[in-house]
């Protein structure tokens, strides 16, 4: 069963500079990354505490390694 989590991710632009944002990363049954989401996301929420909520759940990303996309 893979899982899912929030992962800081850094990528080069078409200036050739990182750029960092919090996408969707999945994960296979050993841990090791398969895939993420393109691009970095924006949280909408149907209510403000539920924004909160999400927000949180995002900042976790910035206790991990951030990951580079080459």
């Amino acid at each position: 069963m893979s899982t899912w989590n929030y992962r800081v991710i850094k990528k080069l632009n078409e200036q050739g500079e990182y750029e960092f944002g919090i996408y969707e990363v999945y994960y296979d049954d050993n841990g090791k990354v398969i895939s993420h989401t393109m691009d970095s996301l924006t949280p909408v929420c149907s209510s403000a505490e539920g924004l909160e909520n999400e927000i949180e759940i995002m900042k976790k990303a910035f206790k991990e390694d951030v990951l580079t996309y080459e």
